[in-house]
């Protein structure tokens, strides 16, 4: 007889951790913006059991909203809340590099695009800008490299 699988229940927590760089914080440190909800038990527990982190010390604060002012009415509104927590570790902590947002996620396409739709002129034809014409040449010769 086969084995069975899929006798235990994994659950994938559905929390978003936004890390803050900080200066002033030590190199053991780090800031997230987490939601409302989570406590400081429940962030040293997804640190400890997602990332393999050994967590000393958690610190939290519920940051008020800004006060705005509605253009339309004129009256004052406030934003929501967020809530920061500093968490310190028995590691070192590296902040991930930056992504590379024209060659990850097609920022030289989209900003190719977006040259495109603002020149374009109903019942005209479109002449592209040299800003563009480069643009259009960068994006092809990423395509080549990308096709080797």
């Amino acid at each position: 007889m086969p084995p069975k699988f899929g006798n235990f229940k994994i659950y994938f927590p559905n929390i978003v951790f936004k890390i803050i760089p900080d200066p002033r914080l030590t190199k053991h440190q780090a800031a997230f913006r987490i939601p409302l909800n989570l406590n400081k038990l429940d962030v040293r527990d997804y640190l400890t059991h997602i990332y393999n982190v050994t967590v000393t010390d958690v610190r939290t604060a519920v940051l008020p909203g800004k006060i705005t002012t509605n253009r339309f009415t004129g009256q004052k509104e406030r934003t929501s809340r967020t809530k920061k927590a500093i968490v310190t570790m028995k590691e070192t902590f590296q902040y991930p590099e930056a992504p590379d947002l024209d060659g990850d996620f097609g920022g030289k396409q989209k900003k190719f695009e977006m040259l495109r739709t603002a020149n374009r002129m109903k019942g005209w034809n479109y002449r592209p800008s040299p800003e563009a014409k480069q643009l259009r040449k960068e994006i092809a010769e990423a395509q080549a490299k990308k096709d080797k």
